[in-house]
């Protein structure tokens, strides 16, 4: 359904294709709401102005917009009321600019959901193994933290370390030492390596990006790769980085070259307030109105906290005002597939977790190894493969949950598993007070477990495996790695 009947209005365009196609009206006013509400959300100072005097500041961000049309996005009342009509469907009364940016604000959420659908991969085993992997985050992040995780396919690292060096780091990004350089040689590496991705997963490479524990514009090759990426895969990556205000006119020439291959959303990480003051200085509002500007400044709202993974541990005490509580979800991770840093030639199977003294970066490492070879690493992302992605349930295979699950019996014939955030019941299930304790257990098999039922309970096995395979499938049993203790140590290390 498009962002334009979602919110009751049958003409209001999508912002996500041809910018040519769409009235230039539109633009600015999306583009001039979205500026407003950038200084509004990360700088307290100018919500102080604006209180005092709305009229002039918005003149003074040299915006056209109106009073009416700001008020339904900072009053939280106004906002509560604009939602609820166009749920009704009864919105028209509003400004034509509030309806269209709401229309884009919700079309934005609705591209996450259809990135996390379209990332889904054509091999069955790494499938299976996803959607597993999404299961489990909604049971232990939490429904609204597991709705902002896209799962991408993939990351690629185009350097060693960062030379932003932010104390919040959720992924413990070491300082830069290296770039991987755009010549002739790496340039067959990487286009090679990209078409090995594309035919062991699928065209859901596509939806990879080119950015990890590394900010893309240290690369002074960027474009290239990411033109690379285009070719290859048929759709150009987002670009997020906290260097977009370092060389405007490098940002400028990036934005038009991304536009030109159909770049759907960038970001730009805020990191203070001078950044926002010179990206908007140095770019008119329509330039960026694709360009999500992420407050990371600690002038920010409190909803923009930091999570509490990676660097930003070190900090729990100290700059705890700034930082989610222990018990809220923690992890910047968004990738539930292969992460590569091509300068150490290096692959590693990854998919995010809460942020942890295990799991301190807020991702589970179940593999890594190092090709110097579009066919090494062929033969290392098969192994992998075959090694952590089964789609079935074996019937040697300890059936063990989740230790954040709780196991309960409800009614005497529901089988409840119960998290911190949600509840799972399955319904009308025999001889539950033998199957839970050999759940609680953790020791038996599958194919112990369906034997013992049918010889002392005679519920068919066959039950049984459907059972334990729904169960399996939901991502409910526990399949967190058991990695050589030098990942575990590494990690630990980079907090």
């Amino acid at each position: 359904m498009s962002a334009a009947v979602e919110a009751g209005v049958q003409h209001i365009p999508s912002l996500f294709g041809d910018l040519n196609t769409v009235p230039q009206d539109h633009v600015r006013d999306v583009a001039e709401i979205k500026r407003f509400l950038e200084r509004w959300t990360m700088d307290p100072s100018f919500r102080q102005a604006y209180e005092a005097n709305p009229a002039a500041t918005i003149a003074g961000l040299g915006l056209s917009l109106r009073i009416e049309e700001i008020t339904p996005f900072i009053d939280d009342d106004e906002a509560r009321a604009l939602t609820e009509a166009i749920k009704a469907g009864t919105d028209g009364h509003y400004p034509l600019s509030v309806r269209r940016y709401r229309a884009f604000y919700r079309e934005k959420r609705q591209h996450r959901r259809v990135i996390r659908r379209n990332a889904q991969s054509s091999n069955p085993h790494i499938a299976a193994w996803r959607s597993r992997q999404i299961q489990r985050c909604i049971g232990q992040l939490g429904m609204n933290k597991a709705d902002a995780l896209v799962h991408a396919p993939a990351a690629f690292e185009l350097a060693r370390g960062c030379s932003v060096g932010c104390w919040f780091c959720g992924v413990s990004a070491p300082r830069l030492e290296l770039t991987f350089h755009y010549d002739d040689a790496t340039s067959r590496l990487w286009r090679g390596s990209l078409q090995v991705m594309r035919d062991v997963m699928g065209d859901c490479i596509k939806h990879g990006f080119l950015y990890w524990a590394t900010d893309p514009l240290d690369n002074p090759d960027y474009e290239h790769f990411l033109a690379d990426f285009h070719e290859v895969t048929g759709r150009c990556p987002q670009t997020t980085t906290a260097m977009g205000a370092r060389d405007i006119e490098r940002t400028r020439r990036l934005l038009r070259l991304a536009s030109s291959m159909d770049s759907e959303i960038d970001r730009f990480s805020i990191i203070t307030l001078r950044m926002l003051h010179q990206l908007h200085e140095g770019f008119a509002p329509e330039e960026l109105v694709r360009v999500e500007c992420v407050p990371q400044n600690r002038e920010s709202a409190d909803r923009y906290r930091k999570a509490n993974a990676g660097r930003a541990r070190q900090y729990a005490t100290r700059r705890a005002k700034e930082m989610m509580p222990e018990e809220t979800s923690s992890t910047i991770a968004c990738v539930s597939g292969f992460l590569f840093n091509m300068v150490d030639r290096q692959v590693c199977l990854v998919t995010p977790c809460n942020g942890s003294d295990r799991w301190p970066l807020g991702f589970w490492t179940y593999d890594e190894g190092h090709f110097d070879s579009p066919e090494e690493l062929r033969e290392l992302i098969e192994g992998m493969v075959e090694r952590h992605m089964p789609i079935h349930l074996g019937c040697d295979d300890v059936v063990r949950c989740r230790p954040d699950i709780n196991v309960e019996i409800a009614g005497g014939t529901d089988l409840v598993f119960r998290t911190k955030w949600i509840r799972t019941t399955f319904r009308n299930v025999p001889a539950l007070e033998q199957l839970v304790p050999m759940m609680q257990e953790g020791t038996w098999t599958a194919g112990e477990m369906a034997l013992t039922r049918e010889n002392e309970s005679g519920v068919p096995m066959e039950q049984t495996f459907l059972l334990l395979t729904d169960i399996f499938n939901r991502g409910m049993l526990d399949e967190e790695p058991r990695p050589a203790s030098a990942i575990v140590e590494r990690e630990a290390a980079a907090v």
